[in-house]
This record gives structure tokens, sequence and C-alpha cells, in this order.
């Protein structure tokens, strides 16, 4: 049987039909039978009386023996273990590795590609090349602080040449990192 509804047709016995077979397999009727049979007029509500009774009963009971006993933390805790010593170790990045990913990430938006030397060379002169604010931006703006502070160490860049970096071009960088603000202030005292 189709029906339509606002132009489009949706058939309704298949539906109903799925509708009913998920509420007798995982809903409120799940582990309850359909009964029909044939009782006197002054019988109807006696019959209906035991059948909500039985459905009360049957809801009450726990749904299998799992739901019954407790659980086992330690059992639980052992196969994870288990499971996380047979993963492998994640191997070492090297440095080149590691600066690949913040450069890769910041090289994303733009069609002109920066290395990770011409990045710490920026910092280290204080100048943003040409063409670059956007990469200076993200890498400042968007990388994670270990992130960058990991980048400044591999590259033998200071607090203090990056404080001085920051203050030299804040009017053109559109930056808010707090985070690195306190960093850098608590790494100058």
């Amino acid at each position: 049987m189709l029906a339509s509804v606002s132009g489009r047709r949706y058939i309704c016995g298949m539906a109903k039909r799925h509708r009913q077979h998920r509420y007798l397999t995982s809903g409120a009727g799940a582990g309850l039978v359909t009964v029909e049979t044939l009782v006197p007029p002054q019988g109807r509500q006696a019959i209906l009386r035991l059948a909500a009774r039985l459905r009360k009963a049957a809801r009450a009971r726990p749904k299998s023996a799992a739901a019954q006993r407790p659980i086992d933390v330690d059992a639980v805790v052992a196969k994870v273990r288990a499971l996380c010593a047979q993963q492998s170790a994640r191997p070492a990045l090297s440095q080149s590795d590691r600066d690949r990913l913040i450069i890769t990430s910041v090289n994303v938006p733009f069609a002109r590609q920066i290395d990770a030397e011409q990045l710490a060379a920026g910092i280290r002169s204080g100048r943003i090349p040409s063409g670059y604010r956007g990469h200076f931006e993200r890498f400042l703006g968007e990388v994670p602080l270990n992130r960058l502070l990991s980048f400044f160490d591999r590259h033998a860049i200071d607090a203090e040449t990056v404080r001085g970096f920051l203050r030299r071009n804040a009017a053109e960088l559109a930056l808010h990192r707090p985070d690195l603000d306190e960093h850098l202030h608590a790494l100058s005292r």
C-alpha cells in the first residue's frame, strides 16, 4: 500500500511491519507473544487483567543471566592490559618528521609553501618574509603550545627571541594566544 505525503510516496505496509518487528525483538514487546482466543463477553476483563499481570511480571525479570552477575572489574582491566600489550609502540618521530607535521598543518590553506627553516629564520630575524604573514599567524595562533615549544627547542629559538618577534610584529599579526604569552612571561622572569 502506497501513501503520499507532500508529494513523497511511502510504503506503509513495510514501515509498519518493520516497527512491529523491532517492537517484538528489541522494544517493550521483546520476549512476549501474541495470543488470540475466543472468550465469553463476561470473561474478557478477567483475561485482560491476567495478561497485564503476566506482562508486568515478565518485564520485572532480568533480561539475561549476564544482567544478574556483577561486573568483574579486575578481569576487564586484565583484558584491556593484554590487548594494549599486543599493540606495538608508536615509532619515535625524527626531528624532520615532527617539523613536517607542524609545517603541513601551517601550509594547508595557502598556495605558497613555507618550510621549517624559513619559519625558524623568520622568528630569529624578527621579520615576516613577504607573502608569509598567514603562515606565521597560523603557526603561532593555532599550533598547540607543546608543539610550538618543541619547535622552538629543536631550532634553538629562545623565549626572548620569540617575545621580540611577537612584539615587533604585533600590529601585523592578528594573534590572541594567552597561553603562549603566559609561558614566555614565566620563562623571562
